[in-house]
């Protein structure tokens, strides 16, 4: 329990350097520079390969669109199950702010979080260090399911013929593997450890760490369907080897943007993998817009329209 208050505490100096008036239009510049440089890429690469065929190329399956939507939910849904367990909140907590937690989380890695640590700080009655601990080991417990993803699909991946064992002889391969591995010792840390490092008991631990793996396989299952529903790929290993693609890519710490960054990935990739770009890029293309129309519709009206019912009610106290 002490190393964690002295983590937090540690934070402090970091949090006051981005409240300063320089570090504010550091993380302001940062957030609007990144995603246009990448939208100037993505761009670049689609006019390349031709607007028009791209448009063209997009799926004409209904199960297509029903599928990418439904993918959108999966994840905030598993959040809430998780947090609703861990926390006791009940209804207090909506899908609504695991939505705006993981819409925030597309900009920096674990700023989503922050904010849903300080929303729930103020909105739900929690026990003392509570809070810390389950926003904590959900993220830790979240990256070991992560990395259980990422050897599933590696193994999917490879009895489908699509990637080359002979890769991992490679000592850096075998380097880089090893640090991927790293959440696996953290949870196995967390789990072992038991109330000497986490306020929660081993049973939340393992009914956390089941619905984030629960949540992950329904994920690639989704990503998979979406794929080959669209038409834009020959077999079912290219649809593995894409789906697979994604999870490396949104598994990538500390890097904002994976969506901007996968589509980019992707369509260079249909090049190696002698599959039609125009058709891969209309896919990666309409994954992304539907998935922003949904943040915008659900996310980002709500929100404001929230925060704008607000001050309208404080400009009425006010007056």
């Amino acid at each position: 329990m002490r190393t964690w208050v002295r983590i937090r505490r540690g934070l402090k100096p970091a949090k006051a350097l981005l409240e300063t008036h320089w570090g504010k239009r550091v993380v302001h510049l940062a957030r609007w520079a990144v995603p246009t440089l990448l939208i100037a890429y993505l761009a670049w690469r689609l006019s390349r390969i031709g607007w028009q065929a791209v448009w063209q190329a997009r799926p004409g399956a209904l199960a297509f669109y029903a599928t990418a939507l439904i993918s959108f939910y999966v994840q905030p849904i598993g959040d809430l199950f998780i947090y609703r367990n861990l926390l006791g909140s009940g209804r207090a907590l909506t899908l609504g702010v695991l939505l705006r937690k993981r819409f925030i989380n597309t900009f920096l890695d674990y700023s989503g979080e922050l904010y849903f640590f300080f929303w729930a700080r103020k909105n739900l009655r929690l026990r003392r260090g509570m809070l810390f601990h389950a926003v904590k080991d959900s993220n830790v417990l979240s990256a070991s399911a992560g990395l259980g993803m990422i050897w599933l699909m590696l193994l999917a991946v490879a009895l489908s013929g699509g990637l080359k064992l002979t890769m991992f002889q490679h000592s850096g391969m075998w380097t880089f593997l090893s640090l991927g591995s790293l959440p696996l010792v953290l949870a196995l840390t967390l789990f072992l450890g038991g109330r000497r490092v986490s306020m929660l008991s081993r049973t939340q631990m393992l009914a956390t760490f089941a619905i984030h793996l629960g949540r992950g396989i329904m994920q690639l299952v989704l990503e998979f369907m979406v794929w080959w529903l669209s038409g834009a790929l020959p077999t079912a290993a290219a649809c593995l080897q894409f789906v697979a693609l994604r999870v490396l890519v949104t598994r990538l710490p500390l890097v904002p943007n994976k969506d901007l960054i996968f589509v980019g990935v992707g369509i260079a990739v249909a090049g190696a993998l002698d599959v039609s770009a125009p058709n891969v890029a209309a896919v990666l293309v309409l994954m992304t817009a539907l998935w922003q129309v949904q943040n915008l519709v659900f996310v980002g009206f709500p929100w404001f329209l929230e925060r704008f019912q607000v001050r309208h009610r404080a400009g009425l106290t006010a007056s």
